[in-house]
């Protein structure tokens, strides 16, 4: 069994308290020490790793992850239409991009390819592909269940509520194997201008879902920015939820009610990227500025209640590449008032949560999975220097060294 000991490092274990000088013992994919001084037996034959006094941080989490959208900061695509056959390889690439920026798990947020994320998961697990740990998704329904890819986001007046497509579409993508179902219960404005506020699904289509979701075994995650959107989607158990940006009160004391078994991502790095890097003014309806002021104001409201708040940002665009994931982090502290520990606890700890994971992942603690990344500098001073590929000096997932600089 391979053996690994990093040595000098100070540890930053996830849990947000102030990191402290040890050593790890990594034997198989597990940590089996973590101790001011790992006893001799226990080293002997392991490979070691001198951090030099760095930060080693448990394996980050991306919450809201897009293997599929075509771009990373190694290729960028403005097309979106590539061959199905293309979209394969970009899904693997996005991958093995993720994994040098240090993001060991991720949680996707919609492909329209759920086979070939199937398969992602597969090779990423056994290892033959470089990628992050991954919990599969479908893509994104969308109200009438139009094909992926096709959002008009109609709303749901002037059609009949069809509960039985919707669960329809759940057994569909269970039975392809993934691990969560997503729906847009709201439209999106920086698609489809002045849809973000419009609900795209009826309480029966949800319930209808949800039924199928428990039935199947599968999660629900939800796309909601309408207040009611996100109320419907806490009635009716679902996991993950997207945005919340225009909840209002009486959807912040329902999200804050659950706050046990459900999660939320606010997405502030595709609201940043389409301010300041989508080229251009945004178009009338975007309601990009409304929707970075609402964000900014809700988040606090759901930290102040206990609420699981993740990153993830919608990565994936030409504007907003695969690889600038780290950025999240800077904006949770920037924009919502986060300290860099609150921060990191919301990428590690509460990520091997939203994963399924949280008794083996999101922790350096012995038991856990050795999902691992050593820094060159403090990220709790400052949290930026994550952005930095460079200063991640080795990556480790599942005990296996995918990067060890010198």
């Amino acid at each position: 069994m391979t053996s690994t000991l990093f040595a000098d490092v100070r540890v930053f274990d996830g849990t947000g308290r102030d990191p402290f000088p040890a050593q790890v013992l990594v034997e198989g994919d597990r940590i089996t020490a973590v101790a001011d001084r790992v006893a001799a037996d226990l080293r002997t034959g392991a490979r070691v790793i001198d951090g030099a006094g760095r930060t080693l941080l448990p394996g980050l989490v991306d919450a809201h992850a897009h293997l599929g959208f075509g771009s990373t900061v190694e290729h960028l695509s403005r097309r979106r239409d590539e061959p199905d056959e293309e979209r394969a390889l970009l899904v693997a690439h996005a991958g093995r991009v993720l994994l040098d920026h240090g993001i060991t798990s991720a949680y996707s947020g919609g492909n329209r390819l759920p086979r070939t994320e199937t398969a992602a998961r597969k090779a990423f697990a056994e290892g033959w592909l470089p990628g992050p740990r991954l919990k599969a998704a479908s893509w994104e329904g969308s109200a009438g269940m139009v094909e992926p890819g096709v959002y008009d986001f109609p709303g749901v007046d002037g059609r009949a509520s069809d509960p039985g497509s919707v669960a329809r579409f759940v057994t569909d993508m269970a039975e392809l194997g993934v691990d969560i179902v997503k729906l847009s219960l709201s439209g999106e404005s920086a698609v489809v201008r002045g849809t973000s506020r419009i609900v795209q699904f009826t309480d029966e289509e949800v319930a209808a879902a949800a039924h199928a979701a428990e039935k199947h075994g599968v999660w629900l995650t939800a796309h909601a920015h309408a207040a009611e959107s996100v109320k419907t989607a806490v009635r009716h158990g679902v996991r993950a939820v997207y945005h919340c940006t225009f909840a209002d009160e009486e959807a912040l004391d329902l999200l804050g009610a659950a706050r046990d078994r459900l999660f939320v991502a606010p997405t502030p790095g595709i609201v940043h990227a389409n301010l300041h890097e989508a080229g251009g003014e945004p178009e009338p309806g975007m309601e990009v500025e409304a929707t970075r002021d609402a964000v900014r104001a809700v988040v606090p409201e759901l930290v102040a209640r206990g609420v699981r708040v993740v990153p993830g940002g919608d990565y994936g665009f030409a504007w907003n590449p695969v690889g600038r994931n780290l950025r999240d982090l800077e904006l949770f502290v920037d924009w919502f008032g986060f300290t860099p520990a609150q921060a990191l606890r919301a990428a590690t700890e509460y990520g091997g949560q939203v994963m399924g994971m949280g008794d083996e992942l999101g922790l350096i603690r012995e038991g856990f999975l050795a999902d691992l990344v050593l820094v060159d500098g403090d990220p709790l001073d400052d949290v930026r220097i994550l952005q930095d590929p460079r200063r991640l000096t080795v990556i480790m997932k599942d005990g296996r060294l995918h990067k060890a600089a010198g």
